[in-house]
């Protein structure tokens, strides 16, 4: 039995999230699953490393799945690309060990998030627009207390977590390119709950708007309690890498 590992790139805007879902086929696991399937003439079980939701992308999603079939790499990219959809590559394929998990084996996930201060008119899809510019200071002290904070409860959809909603925080900043009028938000962590970039960097973008009190959103999160969050949209979330 072989165990192979595909690095993936998607656009995620026309699709109903990663994870393959009964009541439709309009999924990016369904879709490399159905691809491989042909080509292998035998029915797959492809494992992602992130369950990225509707509409969000990916840079390097990380997946493998086990075939006893030995597969020529070179002829194997051309011919799955051949038959994905153009918003969804197979950028790599390589032969892993027995015991990799592209999911469990990942030890930190890291996503972009993009802001856009003006109109755009290329990539505009991709990026969040806001129409004001926020007061950086008060997110740079947020997004330091964020970086501080073990338990998410607060900020997730999550209503029961086996870990208890602990993740570590390895890196949370931003980068203001003023020439492009692009706010870039980066944040990796251990592992995310299910809409928790959004619900971070949305709760960030209030307080540094003025809309949310800092002091008592943080109080409310070290508690654990929910509160009223402003879920960002998904199509300004990138997955941009997987690390082991």
């Amino acid at each position: 039995m072989y165990n192979y590992k595909l690095i993936v790139e998607y656009d995620g805007l026309k699709f109903n999230g990663w994870q393959k879902q009964n009541y439709t086929e309009n999924t990016i696991q369904h879709q490399i699953e159905k691809a491989i399937g042909i080509l292998l003439k035998s029915e797959i079980k492809l494992t992602g490393a992130g369950r990225t939701d509707s509409k969000v992308s990916a840079y390097n999603q990380i997946a493998n799945f086990y075939s006893e079939v030995k597969i020529n790499k070179n002829i194997f990219l051309k011919s799955v690309n051949s038959i994905l959809p153009d918003t969804v590559t197979v950028k790599k394929i390589t032969n892993a060990s027995a015991d990799f998990h592209s999911r469990y084996s990942a030890k930190k996930r890291e996503y972009l998030y993009y802001i856009a201060t003006a109109k755009k008119s290329i990539s505009g899809d991709h990026c969040y627009r806001i129409n004001y510019l926020p007061d950086f200071s008060k997110i740079e002290s947020f997004m330091e207390f964020i970086k501080s904070v073990k338990k998410f409860r607060s900020l997730c959809k999550n209503k029961t977590d086996r870990f208890e909603f602990h993740c570590d925080i390895y890196e949370f900043k931003y980068q203001y390119l003023k020439s492009k009028n692009e706010i870039i938000f980066k944040i990796s962590a251990s592992r995310f709950l299910h809409s928790m970039v959004r619900a971070v960097i949305g709760c960030t973008l209030d307080i540094g708007r003025g809309k949310s009190d800092p002091v008592h959103i943080s109080k409310l999160i070290l508690k654990g309690e929910k509160f009223r969050i402003h879920y960002l949209p998904g199509n300004a979330l990138f997955l941009n890498k997987i690390y082991y």
